[in-house]
């Protein structure tokens, strides 16, 4: 890939976080002003409170109940969320039909179609998710053969959108030991 086409991508990105992350998660934040909406813990939003500021008034409690909406979970999980939308709208690849696989795209370098399982860091599996996954996989490459398509474990392949592999967790490096299916991150 040239320099020009980096760049393009970069640009692309930037944009499209601006518009389907920042955008939504000011649009979240905003809805956050009436606390009869929220699911409080009474025991749990005193101690938050007391551990974060070191007292339980009113303005550090509000602080305990926030924050985590603002700075955790809310943009987290939407950033999960939306993660396959910048794929096919950022990098070019497209949603799957195929059970088990988000996206599929063409592979630059081998020109082959490459069937993703998206995952958004290097911590995000857990034990089960392993034989979901090596078991999503297994079906494809079967259903490719059935149908007389050429499909092979590196065509399947585990996506990360960050990290690098010194980073893994055990469950990941599972994937590639025990069912030799490659994983991608960055």
């Amino acid at each position: 890939m040239d320099q020009a086409k980096k760049k393009e991508i970069l640009e692309r990105a930037k944009i499209w976080f601006k518009e389907s992350i920042a955008e939504n998660h000011i649009k979240n934040t905003q809805k956050l002003v009436n606390a009869s909406k929220f699911d409080i813990n009474p025991f749990l939003a005193v101690y938050l409170s007391n551990f974060l500021t070191g007292n339980t008034e009113p303005e550090s409690i509000a602080k305990a109940l926030l924050y985590p909406r603002v700075l955790g979970t809310s943009i987290t999980t939407s950033f999960g969320t939306n993660i396959q939308k910048f794929t096919n709208e950022v990098l070019s690849s497209f949603g799957s039909t195929t059970s088990g696989i988000d996206i599929e795209f063409i592979d630059q370098i081998s020109k082959h179609k490459i069937y993703c399982q998206l995952k958004s860091d290097p911590n995000t599996i857990n034990k089960d998710d392993v034989e979901t996954i090596a078991g999503h996989f297994k079906k494809v490459i079967s259903l490719g053969r059935t149908n007389n398509l050429r499909i092979t474990h590196a065509d399947m392949v585990v996506g990360i959108v960050y990290g690098d592999t010194v980073s893994l967790n055990g469950h990941y490096k599972r994937i590639t030991s025990e069912y030799d299916y490659p994983i991608w991150i960055g």
